[in-house]
């Protein structure tokens, strides 16, 4: 019975973490326990310590006797909006649901306060039966029911209206007629105005169209005050706003470093296409790109020889492979910015979100999610925003101006629109591309002062022994910028050869006989390859204390600041050199067709 309700336990604490699109190794890092920890959890092995339970439940948005008293009515997510502003009522919710039923009415007293804007007030759900992932929303004075025979929103489709209001707070309508007439003609934009919604006879107020829609994240709320204009997405999958100097494209998600997303192009990447409503995983995006396999040295420890892009072309590789026409703006001139501004902008007005580098910080990839006056600012996602954006989580005029992006600090240099759509080649076709890559890529020249491939690791391993870089160096800081740039290649290298291990493991089918069996053998040697580097940067944790950490992309590095742990890692490295080199002739076998 114990090991039951164990499980049942687990199985709750993983449900509700990848709802928060969290892996579990960010979950492990924001409790400071280890990723194994977690697993265990999820697995119904044991359960968490007691101290960490008000955090667990605070991180997964729920309460601590939701956790640990699983019931087949769960609230997985609950937001009370006016379609431009929303607050997180998940826990208050849950707390509603007694005996897998829930009551709630939508009044003053029962709900949390706005302020008196004139928007219609609206509560949405996202909630879990043993039948499976369901929707419901409620209007303001409202009584909601809700139980296990309800007839649910299945959530499961690209985009759908299933509730539209036109009018105020004191008095609205319902205009799903006019939606699903106006929806005939494939609209881009949604008109607020008088024509296109005719106000009610009494109300000499501000009106406001009020849309609740679902789409495969679940339900969203949207609001425009009349003579604002909603846009449809470029694929239709949302809506966004735009008062005529803003449009802003709500939900991309966050990107964080040590989230099982490392490669800040494929995380822009990935991102962006999810919110285009594209169904491919980080791992596929770095597996058809072949970036997967790429490794990137510089004599001087830049941290730049961590960027995807810095030495190989993989974009093109990528783009073609999921069928988009690539459109680049490359460190322009400033008498060039203008025309760019606008491609910028007209990217966004139709759903678009734009990908960038350097646009906060320092030279890393992020996305354009939106402008402000006119695109003289740009709102972007970016690997560095974690501790802002949780600074500002409670910030309601944060939230309201900007969606809950922060603005660029810089022009970026480099800028990677999404292009006309086309026909995408076959997965197999894909796979194919991607092991010339693999091949090609590791045989690669040096380019631009960057060592690529065997050259990389050779030269990487080199610049290891030389014992005077880490010890007589002119300063502290140009020590500690080289042990960061080791940790962060090493990282990186991880995170390539485990997403290497799951696109070429998922690719297997595509083969038959001897080739197929070939794929396993790479894939299982890259998979290795990610295991021995993690074993070492773990000891690399392990050997130091806290007090030698540095820090970089808001996350704490330990160097091999040891002669020792050199020596070990350049073995280590020239072992993984000589499977990669093993990988390498594998995989012309497989293209040249031989058994």
């Amino acid at each position: 019975m114990l090991e039951l309700e164990y499980e049942k336990i687990g199985k709750q604490i993983a449900l509700l973490r990848k709802e928060k699109k969290m892996t579990g190794e960010k979950l492990a890092e924001i409790l400071a326990v280890s990723p194994q920890a977690v697993s265990k959890w999820e697995n119904g092995k044991c359960l968490p310590e007691t101290a960490l339970l008000p955090d667990l439940a605070r991180i997964l948005g729920c309460t601590i006797d939701a956790l640990l008293m699983p019931r087949e009515l769960l609230i997985l997510e609950a937001f009370y909006t006016d379609g431009m502003e929303k607050i997180d009522v998940t826990p208050f919710v849950n707390s509603s649901v007694h005996n897998n039923q829930l009551t709630i009415s939508l009044n003053p007293q029962s709900m949390p306060s706005f302020p008196d804007n004139g928007r219609l007030k609206i509560l949405t759900l996202k909630y879990q039966t043993p039948e499976g992932t369901f929707c419901q929303w409620a209007c303001q004075n409202d009584l909601l029911y809700l139980d296990l025979k309800s007839p649910g929103l299945v959530c499961d489709v690209a985009f759908k209206i299933v509730g539209a209001f036109y009018g105020n707070a004191q008095s609205s309508r319902s205009v799903m007629q006019k939606m699903k007439h106006y929806d005939y003609f494939q609209w881009q934009a949604i008109p607020v105005n008088h024509e296109t919604f005719p106000s009610l006879t009494g109300s000499d107020d501000t009106e406001y169209l009020t849309l609740i829609y679902l789409n495969a994240d679940g339900i969203h709320c949207i609001s425009g005050a009349e003579n604002e204009t909603l846009y449809y997405s470029g694929n239709r999958t949302c809506l966004c706003r735009q008062d005529g100097s803003r449009c802003i494209l709500p939900g991309i998600m966050r990107l964080n470093w040590n989230a099982g997303m490392d490669c800040t192009w494929a995380g822009a990447l990935y991102a962006a296409l999810h919110y285009m409503g594209e169904s491919c995983t980080y791992e596929q995006i770095m597996g058809l790109s072949g970036a997967c396999y790429r490794v990137c040295f510089t004599k001087v420890w830049d941290w730049s020889c961590t960027d995807a892009l810095v030495a190989y072309d993989y974009a093109s590789v990528l783009f073609q492979a999921i069928g988009y026409e690539p459109v680049w703006a490359d460190r322009l001139e400033k008498a060039g910015r203008k025309t760019e501004r606008q491609s910028i902008v007209r990217d966004i007005q139709d759903g678009k979100p734009v990908l960038a580098i350097n646009l906060r910080i320092a030279p890393e990839w992020g996305v354009i999610t939106g402008y402000l006056s006119d695109g003289d600012e740009l709102l972007c996602r970016t690997y560095f925003d974690q501790n802002i954006l949780d600074e500002k989580a409670d910030d309601i005029d944060f939230l309201k101006s900007s969606e809950g992006y922060l603005t660029n600090d810089n022009w970026p240099f480099l800028i990677l629109h999404f292009g006309s759509k086309k026909p995408a080649p076959s997965p197999r076709d894909n796979l194919i591309t991607s092991l010339k890559v693999l091949a090609a890529s590791f045989l690669a020249p040096p380019n631009r002062g960057y060592f690529q491939g065997r050259e990389a690791y050779e030269a990487w391993i080199q610049a290891l022994t030389i014992e005077s870089d880490f010890t007589e160096a002119p300063d502290q800081e140009t020590i500690a910028r080289r042990l960061g740039v080791n940790d962060s290649m090493l990282l990186n290298l991880i995170d390539a050869r485990r997403c290497a291990a799951v696109y070429l493991t998922e690719s297997v089918p595509l083969l038959d006989g001897g080739p197929q069996q070939q794929l396993k053998a790479l894939a299982g040697r890259y998979a290795a390859i990610a295991a021995m580097l993690v074993e070492f940067r773990q000891k690399i944790q392990r050997r130091q204390g806290a007090e030698a950490a540095i820090l970089y992309n808001q996350m704490q590095v330990r160097g091999v600041s040891s002669p020792q742990l050199r020596r070990e890692q350049t073995e280590l490295l020239n072992r993984v050199l000589q499977m990669e080199a093993e990988n390498v002739s594998l995989v012309q076998k497989i293209l040249s067709g031989n058994p």
